[in-house]
């Protein structure tokens, strides 16, 4: 754990000791078929009509064939053994169910997963777009609990992100990943450039849920829901 994360102590004497509870919605993975809006014609007498079924990206718990089941989350930072990482639950083109609780700052879960290209066709990664939760202005959504101050929750919640990411490289609460790598927080990556998954080839997914090291502390508990995150693959690069 470097300087900068530890640098912020509290005191052990505290009475209060906050307990976050983040629940993910579900996080889906969009196809663009963007390639196969037009037929194409062959000398006025042909007519090629690709199939976008031949089109495939798809979640796998495996990196090396498509299979569908639970993710573990994983939990790491101070105190790591008090954090508590759900199981969520992948299928096809969605995970749901992501979820972890925090007790103070400067902790993290992470799940990791795989995106694989089960089609005929070279696929590339254009975006990934963070949803507004429902009814609300923003990705997060921060809800206090019964005798738990709003204010201190406004501020604690700005010390919560959601990340997506697609390599094992990045530093942990780095607001911007290392370079080469495509990452989000909280915002939306629009027109990605280069990122190509090939057929029969499978990239790692890695979603982490921050509770950032000079995050404020709120005075009791409250919720968090996530928007939809989305990532978004097409036979065409942005």
């Amino acid at each position: 754990m470097n300087s900068k994360r530890t640098r912020k102590r509290y005191n052990k004497n505290t009475k209060i000791i906050i307990i976050m509870v983040l629940m993910i919605g579900v996080i889906g993975l969009s196809i663009g078929f963007s390639a196969f809006s037009k037929n194409l014609d062959i000398n006025s007498t042909a007519t090629v009509t690709p199939d976008s079924s031949d089109f495939k990206v798809l979640f796998s718990t495996d990196v090396s064939t498509q299979k569908n089941g639970n993710v573990m989350g994983g939990g790491r930072g101070n105190n790591h053994s008090k954090i508590v990482a759900g199981s969520a639950t992948l299928t096809g083109t969605q995970i749901s169910g992501l979820s972890a609780k925090f007790t103070e700052p400067n902790q993290a879960v992470s799940y990791i997963f795989y995106a694989r290209n089960e089609g005929e066709y070279d696929a590339y990664l254009n975006s990934i777009n963070y949803a507004n939760v429902a009814n609300y202005s923003a990705p997060i959504k921060c809800t206090p609990g019964q005798g738990t101050s709003p204010t201190l929750v406004d501020a604690t919640c700005n010390g919560i992100f959601v990340r997506v990411w697609t390599s094992d490289e990045g530093n942990f609460f780095d607001d911007i990943c290392e370079d080469g790598n495509v990452c989000a927080r909280n915002k939306t990556l629009a027109n990605i450039n280069n990122h190509m998954l090939a057929k029969n080839s499978a990239e790692k997914i890695t979603v982490d849920i921050l509770y950032k090291y000079d995050a404020a502390v709120a005075d009791g508990d409250f919720t968090i829901e996530v928007g939809n995150i989305t990532l978004t693959y097409s036979t065409t690069d942005s």
